[in-house]
């Protein structure tokens, strides 16, 4: 058995160690789940959703404690981790109120037919999830799997496993049967075990593009359906009109919370010519002001990328940006405390006037660097966002209604957000186009994600149809 070190990217110290999942492991955990699964999707659906109103419950109790766990695997700010937590344990309130209805259809076909459908679970579902918002994700894919009687299988990222780890401790506290939540711990080889040997009945996949590809070609060998939420390049589009302190607010976030390290980063941001000036000025200023250090503190704006990895490609793409001749525009100074002096930072930086050829643009960075370009009109606005392979997310900023909603129409992404940014819910369908995925999570989305249709014909009028004889 071979472990993996885990460690604080605040301090770059180890802070434990977790089990890499071999193959057998793998294949444990799926003779377990189908050793779970008959009992489990037997389980009345209302009494699933008791199940997942006691986990919630018992999750909201240890939110804090969940939370600064959180932020010291993943760097990410307390303010984050702790809506996080409660974001956790909502989600499976949400879908505690789904388990029972998921419900088919009677359909009034021709002839002397009864004919109706029923909703059934999948069976194994396969959760991945990255290292960016891992408890968050856990249960992102965790409680609607098992509301619609599916059982569970999540591999966490390698880096951040511990809060998943938490949320099975718990669910064994509320007394889920064994088999009906495990969680995989180790790197790719966990991963690929877990979707090369066609026992995953389902594969829900969050995370980069390369990796999401990989798992649909081999999923593919065995027929195994896959929903892919993927990376993005999503674009702000800051108009002439716009409420320019709400946008600057809404810019800042949507690249310098999570220290860029979300799938929605807002990390091209687009101005229309005639406020351009003013608007990159105020950007510039406050990013120079922006505090980096221990994100356990109020008064830090921005943390450590969560790996180091993920540190040096940022400071990578940074310094590509650089070669190719963008102009760096500001950046926000590093800690000097020494205590985090093995910490993962990465300056806050702004690009600005950037050609939209340059990798910075072009290129999902994952940390906080923006890339600013500008434009002239509503088309102009369009055909500039849409310049990349991407398609997860969008921001406008207008006090136009009908400019807004014209744009987000003409948008090619999954998701857009007019005058605000960042702002997500269970009850509404997540996902994207293009390099950024497939499928929908979410809302009633899930119901036809972790469930497929059965339809049932039943024969008033016994003996061969109308119409039809040897």
């Amino acid at each position: 058995m071979t472990m993996t070190a885990i460690h604080s990217p605040i301090t770059g110290v180890e802070i434990g160690e977790v089990r890499d999942a071999d193959a057998a492991a793998v294949a444990g955990a799926f003779d377990a789940g189908a050793q779970a699964l008959p009992g489990w999707r037997g389980t009345p659906p209302t009494q699933r959703g008791r199940v997942l109103h006691r986990l919630a419950e018992v999750m909201r109790s240890r939110s804090a404690e969940i939370a600064d766990t959180e932020t010291l695997n993943t760097g990410k700010h307390l303010n984050d981790t702790r809506r996080e937590a409660v974001r956790a344990a909502e989600c499976f309130e949400y879908y505690a109120g789904w388990a029972d209805k998921a419900t088919g259809t009677t359909i009034p076909v021709p002839g002397p037919f009864h004919t109706y459908t029923t909703r059934e679970p999948y069976g194994i579902a396969v959760g991945i999830i990255p290292w960016n918002v891992p408890y968050f994700f856990a249960a992102k894919k965790i409680a609607p799997a098992l509301a619609f009687g599916n059982v569970s299988i999540l591999k966490p990222a390698a880096e951040t496993p511990l809060t998943a780890l938490v949320l099975a401790e718990i669910a064994a506290e509320c007394g889920v049967p064994d088999g009906v939540i495990q969680v995989v711990t180790g790197g790719p080889e966990a991963g690929r075990e877990l979707v090369s040997g066609g026992r995953a009945n389902l594969i829900v996949f969050t995370g980069h593009h390369t990796t999401g590809k990989a798992i649909a070609r081999t999923a593919a060998d065995h027929l195994v359906p896959v929903a892919l939420e993927l990376g993005g390049k999503s674009p702000q589009l800051v108009f002439d009109d716009a409420d320019l302190d709400a946008a600057l607010e809404g810019v800042l976030l949507g690249i310098f919370g999570a220290a860029g390290q979300m799938c929605t980063a807002g990390s091209r941001l687009f101005v229309q010519d005639a406020v351009h000036d003013e608007f990159v000025a105020r950007l510039v200023a406050r990013v120079k002001c922006l505090r980096v250090g221990d994100p356990r503190h109020d008064d830090v704006n921005v943390g450590p990328q969560v790996t180091a990895a993920q540190r040096d490609k940022s400071l990578a793409m940074i310094e590509s940006a650089l070669a190719e001749g963008a102009h760096r525009s500001a950046a926000a100074p590093l800690p000097t405390d020494a205590a985090l002096a093995g910490g993962y930072f990465v300056a806050p930086t702004v690009f600005a006037d950037v050609d939209p050829e340059m990798l910075i643009m072009r290129e999902e960075v994952f940390g906080p660097v923006l890339a600013v370009g500008r434009f002239s009109d509503e088309g102009d606005a369009v055909a500039k966002a849409q310049q990349t392979e991407f398609g997860l997310a969008a921001g406008i900023w207008t006090r136009d209604v009908g400019r807004a909603h014209r744009v987000a129409a003409a948008l090619d992404v999954g998701t857009v957000w007019i005058n605000t940014y960042r702002v997500l819910s269970d009850l509404v369908p997540f996902g994207g186009v293009g390099l950024s995925g497939y499928g929908r999570e979410g809302g009633a989305s899930a119901i036809e994600l972790y469930t497929r249709p059965k339809s049932v014909w039943t024969s008033t009028s016994p003996g061969v149809p109308p119409g039809f004889r040897l």
